[in-house]
């Protein structure tokens, strides 16, 4: 329902009246009468009401909100909110916290500091569902509704505070005509307006009114509040205002005519060039004039401080030293000037004032530069340097003496006053609170100043601080005001309307009011009952003072006694001769007279009587008979006269019409988006500009902004025609054109209006033709945003192939990590090489049950034949291996095994190559697999000791010996070789001294293979073998089991025996025991048989089973492998010796082992090669299935993580691929969008590149499967596949057959005999497949966690793979398979050749979008006079210009390039040679080279800016820099390569190198700040090499060396020019190493190189090995030179950080800030190096990022650290430090032992997190095995021991 109207749809006024009081009853509040009947008729209808300022206005709209909140959630309706707007943004929260407090509803603030601009439709949408009231300036809301984010229809109550803003142009007037005139009338807000006066200085009080009235189509309405003084008034105004504010008119004298002070007539003849002085000079008469000198010297220390500030926050530094060292410069805006005039200016200053700037200075040094920057910070300085009032009276101008008569009134209260003084200008506001600060007799007064947000003026540097400072300080002021801390505000108009300042008791203004409304607001201010009004007017002349007619409302000028005791309160005046010229002067225009004043009271005065009248005319009584006042002027008065009535002709075009309509509107155009209702209008387009403009990538040396150009038309008069006659006769002759002009990377350069009768509408019609064309051009989106990522058509056809739109890089995952970041992780499968996958499962009737089960069926394997030799053996043993597949022909197997080769010195670190040979296939049935799966398992049992189970239908590879011929499989040996398995003991003997040497498998260690070192006849398995220890310690028989080999059921037994409290190794005393323990006990013979047969020492045999990597000499050192030879000639040690800690075992436990030790030597290489055979065919497929040109080695090193601990990692590959990436992209960027700038290129190509991105990509291609991140491990040691698990332990009897076996009564073998048990035991095949073991086996892992971060990585490592393989035409294919680039760029000239295209289409595409909308102005109305002025106008080319030749003709089918070459504008034919001459290239299209060095800041609207090719060219240069360290000789580290191509891709660098060729000459620009700032490099950087020259090339020898180093490059760079070049001078020669480092260079300079090479690679079409020749052409000679010739030292910052963190301090951080000492007339930067809180060094340098440098090398050079090599340096060289020399005799303490010791808590806290981890990791392994423990095990040692014997005979029950 339209709320505004609503009564219409009541039945009678009782209801609504009924229905507000219950609304009112429920909101709590109670008002007074007469805003209770205002309430009332604001809800009639749409009303203003006028009420005096602190009468309660803003009650009515709470109550007015309220109303309309419980109205609307009673309803059913769409859902509407409330929307109060406010002209500032402290007025915003002021009114938030007043309707918040007094209603119920959800209110929310918006200013647009929240950074509004950048929200999309969405949050905007979220925002209005939340939130019941919007508070809000009144720019969010017309931005808001422009842009289509929000919807006039959906607000039922649109609320107007100081509505009398809403006239002109004002966003209210704006709001009011742009949306609520074409808003249906039912879907219209309710109109609720707030003014304390609507009067404008330029209307009558009626006109006044019934502006006002039209502008918000609504009523004025008010009440009568003045009074006789009735009783209700009375009431009304006893707890408002009393009587209000006595009014009082102070006058002063006119001021002399004072003379110019020293200071100024000083600074005028000594710096007058500077612009500061200039600006100071023309506003010093005027200071003077109203301040008096003591002001005028106050101004010029206050601009002198502004000026300082300016010249350290430069962001071009000059240093002093070269200035200095140079002749002075004439140039009258050169940097180096400006500091020469300030340095004068501030010892001018200082002879002058003397000891106050230095006050000053010292403060200024002390505070930050947030709190220097505000002109009232200084004040607390200027109190400690008070004068008295009589030394500086004379020098002050009599209004400002009288101020302070004023002021000193309330001396002798000061707790009572509360004071605001008005000044109409910031200046004079600042420099009144510096006069009353500075002197004594004040020092009573707390001041502060309110300002407001000043635009910035050309020049300007008056601003105290930025805007958004501005409003906080404001804020702190006002609060401190409200709390006391303040009893005094100098304000701006500011501070006139809207503030809500209680206090308030007294109120000044210094200035006259400009209007009446400004007049009525500032006296509003003063709430207090008792608070004056004091209005300052010159001296009145007493004749004329008798003639005035005084109104009797106007304030009385005060009593000459009240003046002459102000007077002689006042020190006495004395007026020096020097101080005057004259008698009096005139006062500035803006100061007004007493006579103003009486006519802002008249005008007043009429309003009033106006609003009386109006009350007999249209009464309204309340309740207590108050009169109600509504005017009912005219509804919708006509906005202006702003384009007489046009309308648009033609009608949209329908191609056009879904995406946009313009449709005819009084007030000039509006062009309409359907799909958002976004609207660009006359007054909008203009902002709408400034915003694209704003949005543009810029540097820091200029602000870039659009450029409006006008041209004046005259045309004669026509005669007045019949049919206009009594038209109004034409007054312009007069026609204004506006042209507009962006920046050079803007999507239209130049736009032409139509004419227009005067510039302001000229502006606005070529400011809206040039948003249209920016929107059809797709640069600003369907809400008139600037587009920084568009979404369109085109984003899919460059990545179809994804299958999904780029991942933005700040994409969350389910955890609330980003997406593709190193902390996310997750769990993934681990590949399986297909050759070791079965590839069909057969489903065959099970014999017992008869259900169909999956089962073996015979199939194909192939055959491998493995020829392994260990560096410790003689000869190589050769054993078959089967696979499921057939591998690949040329499968090489690399292991580094020569390295445990002793008798090779120096050690051989090489990887032997391991070549399966193929010997065919041939197909296995189930006995025969059996057989082999059977040997295999035996095989790795005497490998690694570890016993093998297999699923028979997932075992893709098995083991077999090698047949006599050698080329098959040899059934019979496999099957027999391992039977045997007879235990050591002889039953007719007592004498073993023969199996001395001999192998064994000891049941008591696993079946561990040993040799047997001793026989030990004295000793048997009951006997007490401690007794052979001298230590007396408990027996090492055998040896505790590693953590590999652990057994699962000694953890249970040990927690059970822990738990208990008991011993467990201590309480072994015999072997006969520990049988007991190792559950070998049913194999132990009874004690007559066992008593006196010997035990064996036996020694364990050491193998080695990783060789994937070159293992450390030190940990080569303690592994080795037993020599055969050795072992066969082992010593024998004497029977009945004392025997020494050792292994033992009993003849009764062993068995012998079949195999030799070479043999084992030679297979232990297994499970090396079979890991490596895994990787390797990973690798094929990951080639096979992206169909890399990769070789299968490289593509193992690209999927190989830094955790599987082998010899290769992909983090190399995955740098270089970075580059790769990061090229590609850029191409594909540049070429697909030729319309997107810089920032929307690096958007998307960032949408490409990030690491979310690379996830996506790399998941949806399966490749984190293939991911090698396992580290080798002996206990995960299997054959290749899934189907082969470890058991937990092997059961002793099978490792030995002992005839003493205990066979349990349960078993079908229990009547049977011993021998038919060992045969029957022998014939089975053991060990058993998984399906007939009772005992569940450790399955294989076939999972892991991996990083995402690791998972991207994949993508850019392969590519970087592509590129060492294939070459970047590799890495194109690489792309294209990965989903990186659209499967159609399938060659680089495919990307030359689409540019080309897409080039041609948007030129064309420009052309005829300049025609496409011929756009025709006609009147509504027949009239000479909009004939003569508007006629109809149509675009052509020279209306809009893009930065193209748009009269190229269409590309021929076949033709390569285009054939156009306009002429280079701006760059002569001389300085294009040069340029292609440094180059060592010939541009084809010399528009490129023009582009490459055109700035954003420059006008020459032919050309576009560089920065796209420096995109380009920024990509192309990373990928050269990164491949050349790449292929560094000897390989450099990931690390060191970053650390290298840091330093030669930094932007400094390339500044040095672009000077030192001396192409900066030709950059074009068009700012001033851009040209100093290349100017003050040039000498910077020609004073190092002048200082470094003298220093380092003074004599002829270290010439002739630094000539000699260069020779080699001079040469090579020779023979790359032509023949008749001249022989090439050494552009180098005096420049300092790293000089990069330590002179600052301006960004332009190194994006400019960039560009240059962007457009050598455009020009030559996309050709890699032409921008490869330029770039070495250009880039190599100096990197030869500086960068790997071993004079490039490691980086100071990254130094500091290795050292501290080498001493064991990893708290260091930097810390910085600004030295603002006016001392110093550079820009000065500190920053300090900072530990554990505490600064440990300092330095200062003329941009944080040197002062951060500064500052590390001078802890550096503290220390004394040297920086090593950044090439090839010992980085661990940073940790040794020399000890102190005054205590390195004494401590040997180090300078930075000294500075971190007393500081640094690392080590405490590392200790401390180190014991927590600790402590929580031993409980959660102590909670695993009482897991373990509970319901596992019983509560004795013989129920375990049953229950062990149970678990058995159940296995032997299964066996038999």
């Amino acid at each position: 329902m339209y709320l505004g109207m609503f009564e219409a749809h009541l039945d009678t006024a009782s209801v609504m009246d009924t229905e507000s009081a219950t609304a009112l009853e429920k909101s709590g509040l109670t008002p007074r009468d007469y805003q209770l009947a205002l309430f009332h008729q604001a809800l009639r209808s749409n009303s203003i009401v006028m009420l005096e300022t602190g009468t309660g206005k803003t009650l009515v709209a709470v109550m007015l909100i309220e109303w309309f909140a419980q109205r609307a959630a009673a309803g059913s309706g769409r859902r509407k909110v409330r929307v109060f707007l406010n002209n500032t943004v402290a007025l915003v929260h002021q009114q938030a916290r007043v309707i918040g407090d007094n209603t119920g509803q959800t209110v929310h603030a918006y200013v647009g500091a929240m950074g509004l601009d950048e929200w999309d439709e969405t949050t905007w949408t979220r925002t209005w569902a939340c939130a019941d009231v919007l508070v809000m300036t009144h720019q969010v809301l017309l931005n808001a509704l422009r842009s289509g984010h929000a919807r006039i229809s959906d607000i039922d109550l649109l609320v107007f505070d100081e509505a009398h803003h809403a006239r002109g142009s004002h966003p209210y007037m704006l709001i009011m005509r742009e949306f609520y005139d074409h808003c249906a009338p039912h879907d219209r807000p309710h109109i609720f307006g707030m003014t304390a006066s609507p009067l404008n200085a330029h209307q009558s009080a009626q006109a006044s009114v019934h502006h006002l009235q039209a502008s918000l189509d609504a009523s004025m309405c008010t009440v009568d509040l003045t009074a006789e003084k009735s009783s209700r008034s009375q009431q009304i105004t006893s707890s408002d205002q009393a009587a209000g504010p006595t009014a009082v008119c102070y006058e002063y004298a006119l001021p002399p005519a004072f003379a110019p002070t020293p200071l100024t007539t000083a600074l005028e003849s000594a710096c007058a060039g500077a612009k500061v002085v200039a600006r100071g000079l023309r506003t010093a008469p005027v200071i003077l004039a109203l301040l008096g000198p003591f002001g005028v010297d106050q101004m010029w220390l206050y601009y002198l401080r502004q000026w300082h500030r300016a010249a350290v926050l430069r962001p071009a530094p000059s240093r002093n030293a070269i200035a200095s060292a140079l002749p002075d410069p004439t140039v009258a805006d050169d940097p180096l000037l400006d500091i020469s005039y300030l340095k004068s200016a501030l010892e001018l200053a200082r002879a002058h004032c003397g000891a106050l700037l230095d006050v000053v200075s010292d403060h200024e040094q002390m505070l930050p530069t947030e709190i220097v920057a505000h002109p009232i910070s200084l004040l607390r300085a200027l109190g400690m340097h008070r004068r008295p009032w009589a030394d500086v009276r004379a020098q002050l101008s009599p209004q400002v003496n009288r101020l302070l008569g004023i002021l000193l009134q309330w001396r002798d209260r000061p707790t009572e006053l509360r004071g605001i003084v008005f000044a109409s200008r910031r200046i004079t506001v600042v420099l009144l609170a510096y006069v009353v600060t500075l002197i004594a007799e004040f020092d009573f007064v707390r001041a502060d100043v309110l300002l407001g947000a000043a635009l910035k003026q050309s020049g300007s540097i008056d601003r105290p601080i930025r805007s958004g400072s501005v409003r906080t300080a404001n804020q702190l002021t006002l609060a401190d005001f409200a709390d006391g801390r303040l009893n005094l505000v100098f304000a701006t108009q500011v501070a006139e309307e809207g503030v809500d300042i209680q206090p308030c008791n007294l109120v000044i203004r210094f200035d006259m009011p400009k209007t009446a409304t400004s007049m009525i607001q500032s006296r509003g201010r003063a709430r207090m009952p008792g608070s004056q009004f004091i209005v300052m007017v010159p001296q009145v002349d007493p004749e004329l003072k008798q003639n005035l007619d005084v109104p009797a409302s106007a304030a009385p000028l005060a009593s000459e006694d009240v003046l002459s005791a102000m007077d002689t309160d006042a020190p006495e005046l004395i007026v020096s001769e020097s101080l005057v010229m004259g008698e009096s002067q005139t006062l500035p225009e803006h100061q007004g007279s007493y006579t103003d004043y009486l006519r802002l009271v008249r005008l007043e005065d009429c309003l009033r009587d106006w609003c009386r009248a109006e009350a007999l005319v249209n009464p309204t009584t309340t309740t207590d008979s108050t009169n109600i006042i509504v005017s009912s002027g005219p509804a919708h008065q006509e906005y202006g006269r702003m384009l007489y009535n046009l309308r648009i002709d033609d009608s949209p075009n329908t191609e056009l019409e879904e995406l946009w309509v313009e449709q005819g509107d009084k007030q000039g155009r509006i062009y309409t988006i359907v799909s958002t209702q976004a609207r660009i209008t006359y007054m909008s387009a203009v902002p709408t500009i400034h915003s694209y403009v704003q949005h543009l990538p810029q540097d820091q040396l200029c602000k870039l902004q659009p450029i409006f150009d006008f041209e004046q038309v005259v045309q004669p008069k026509q005669p007045a025609t019949p049919q206009t006659k009594k038209a109004k006769a034409p007054t312009h002759n007069v026609l204004f054109r506006c042209t507009i002009t962006l920046p050079s990377n803007a999507a239209v350069r130049r736009v032409a209006g139509p004419l227009m009768p005067n510039k302001r509408l000229a502006k606005q019609a070529a400011a809206y033709r040039t948003a249209k064309k920016l929107h059809q051009l797709g640069a600003i989106d369907d809400n008139l945003s600037p587009i920084a990522d568009p979404e369109d058509e085109d984003d899919q056809a460059a990545n179809k192939d994804t299958n999904a739109k780029p991942t933005e890089s700040n994409v969350k995952t389910a955890s609330g990590k980003s997406k593709g970041a190193r902390s996310s992780t997750d769990t993934y499968d681990i590949a399986v090489a297909p050759a070791f996958i079965q590839s069909e499962t057969l489903t065959q009737p099970d014999m017992e049950s008869g259900e169909m089960a999956a089962k073996y069926s015979s199939r194909t394997w192939h055959l491998y034949r493995l020829s392994l030799h260990h560096p410790s053996t003689d000869s190589p043993s050769e054993i078959v291996f089967a696979s499921a597949h057939r591998m690949p022909a040329d499968i090489s197997v690399p292991l580094f095994v020569n390295q445990f080769n002793s008798a090779i010195e120096p050690r051989d670190t090489s990887a032997t190559i391991f070549r399966p040979k193929y010997l065919g296939s041939q197909v296995l049935d189930q006995a025969q697999f059996d057989i082999l799966a059977q040997f295999s398992s035996k095989i790795f049992t005497r490998i690694i000791f570890m016993m093998l189970s297999w699923n028979e239908l997932e075992v893709g590879s098995l083991l077999a010996p090698l047949n006599a011929e050698g080329t098959g499989i040899d059934f019979k040996f496999a099957q027999s070789c391992f039977d045997d398995r007879s235990i050591m003991y002889q039953d007719n003997t007592t004498d073993y001294s023969s199996l001395v040497g001999t192998l064994i498998m000891d049941a008591l260690d696993h079946g561990r293979v040993k040799i047997i070192e001793q026989i030990c006849d004295s000793i048997d398995i009951y006997s007490d073998l401690r007794a052979y220890h001298s230590n007396q310690a408990s027996s090492d028989l055998p040896e505790k089991p590693q953590p590999d080999d652990i057994d699962l059921d000694d953890v249970n037994m040990a927690a059970k025996k822990k738990q208990k409290g008991a011993k467990t190794r201590p309480s072994v005393k015999t072997m006969a025991k520990w049988t007991d323990v190792k559950r070998i006990n049913r194999i132990r013979p009874a004690r007559e048989v066992a008593t006196g047969v010997p035990l064996f020492k036996v020694r364990t045999i050491s193998l080695v089973y990783n060789y994937l990597n070159v293992v450390p000499q030190s940990v080569l050192n303690s592994a080795y492998v037993e020599d055969a030879q050795e072992t066969s000639n082992a010593a024998k040690v004497a029977t009945g010796a004392a025997f020494p800690d050792g292994l033992y075992t009993s003849p009764f436990f062993c068995a012998r082992e079949p195999m030799d030790l070479a043999t084992i030597a030679n297979l232990s290489l297994l499970p090396a090669f079979f890991m490596r055979l895994n990787q390797l065919l990973l690798a094929y497929e990951v080639k096979r299935k992206l169909a890399l040109p990769v070789q299968v080695q490289t593509v193992r090193e690209a999927i190989t993580s830094s955790s599987a601990n082998t010899d290769v990692c992909y983090e190399r590959l995955e740098t270089l691929g970075d580059s790769v990436l990061k090229y590609i992209a850029s191409v594909m960027m540049f070429v697909a969008y030729p319309d997107a700038h810089e920032g929307i290129l690096t958007t998307r190509r960032g949408r490409i590149i990030c690491n979310a991105n690379l996830f996506d990509l790399s998941t949806r291609l399966k490749l984190p499967p293939y991911i090698i991140s396992q580290t080798f491990v002996k206990r995960d040691v299997r054959l290749p596949g899934h189907g082969w698990h470890r058991m937990p332990f092997i059961p002793a009897k099978w490792i030995c057959m002992s005839p003493f076996f205990k066979a349990s009564s349960s078993t079908e073998s229990s009547n049977t005999e011993t021998s038919e048990y060992v045969k029957s035991l022998g014939d089975t095949a053991l060990p058993v497949p998984k399906k007939q073991l009772p005992i569940e086996p450790i399955a294989v892992g076939t999972t892991r966690v991996l990083s995402e971060k690791t998972v991207a990585d994949i993508i850019e490592s392969l590519l970087g793979a592509s590129v060492c393989d294939g070459g970047i035409d590799g890495a194109l294919v690489a792309a294209r398979a990965l989903g990186v680039v659209d499967s159609g760029w399938t060659s680089w000239s495919s990307f030359a050749s689409v540019w080309r295209s897409n080039m041609a289409a948007r030129k064309r595409k420009m052309a005829q979008l300049s025609n496409m909308r011929t756009e025709t102005i006609a009147a509504t109305t027949e009239s000479q006079e909009v004939n003569d002025l508007l006629q109809e106008m149509k675009l052509d080319q020279s209306d809009v210009l893009f930065g193209l030749d748009l009269s190229v003709p269409n590309p021929q089918p076949g033709s390569v390039a285009l054939q156009y070459k306009p002429d280079s504008a701006g760059l002569s034919d001389m300085a294009t040679a040069l340029i292609e001459d440094t180059l060592g290239y010939t541009f084809n299209d010399r528009t490129l080279l023009v582009e490459a060095l055109t700035h954003c800041s420059s006008l020459d609207v032919t050309s576009s800016s560089y920065q796209r090719l420096e995109f380009l060219g920024d990509a192309v240069l990373d990928f050269f820099l990164t491949k050349r360290y790449y292929d560094h000789q000897p390989p450099l580290s990931p690390h060191r390569m970053t650390l290298v191509k840091h330093v030669a891709a930094s932007n400094d660098l390339f500044a040095v190198v672009l000077v030192c060729n001396g192409l900066q000459k030709h950059v074009c620009h068009g700012s001033v700040t851009v040209r100093d700032a290349i100017h003050d490099y040039e000498l910077r950087l020609e004073h190092a090499r002048k200082v470094w020259s003298q220093r380092h090339l003074g004599d002829e020898e270290n010439d002739h060396c630094e000539d000699s180093a260069s020779a080699e490059h001079l040469e090579k760079r020779r023979r790359t020019s032509s023949s008749s070049e001249k022989p090439s001078i050494d552009i180098y020669r005096d420049l300092p190493p790293e000089v990069w480092d330590t002179v600052r260079a301006p960004k332009v300079l190194g994006d400019i190189l960039e560009s240059l090479i962007g457009a050598v690679f455009v020009d030559s079409g996309m050709s890699h090995e032409t921008v490869k020749s330029v770039y070495e052409r250009v880039l190599g000679p100096f990197l030869d030179r500086f960068v790997d010739s071993g004079k490039l030292s490691l980086h100071p910052v990254i130094q500091t950080l290795l050292v501290c963190q080498g001493w064991g301090c990893d708290a260091v951080s930097w810390e910085n800030s600004t030295d603002t000492n006016p001392l110093e007339y550079t820009n000065r930067y500190v920053c300090h190096v900072v530990a554990h809180g505490q600064r440990i060094s300092t330095s200062t340098g003329d941009s944080p990022r040197h002062a951060k440098y500064n500052a590390a090398n001078a802890l550096l050079t503290a220390i004394g650290a040297s920086a090593p090599n950044a090439l090839d340096g010992d980085l661990n060289a940073v940790h040794t430090l020399s000890a102190d020399k005054a205590t390195s005799g004494k401590t040997g303490e180090t300078a930075l032992d000294k500075l971190l010791k007393p500081i640094c808590t690392c080590a405490e806290r590392r200790l401390a997190e180190a014991k927590q981890r600790a402590t929580v990791e031993e409980k959660k392994r102590m909670e695993i095995k009482q897991d373990n423990t509970n319901g596992s095990m019983a509560d004795t040692e013989d129920t375990t021991l049953a229950t062990d014997e149970k678990l058995s005979k159940d296995i032997e029950g299964e066996l038999v």
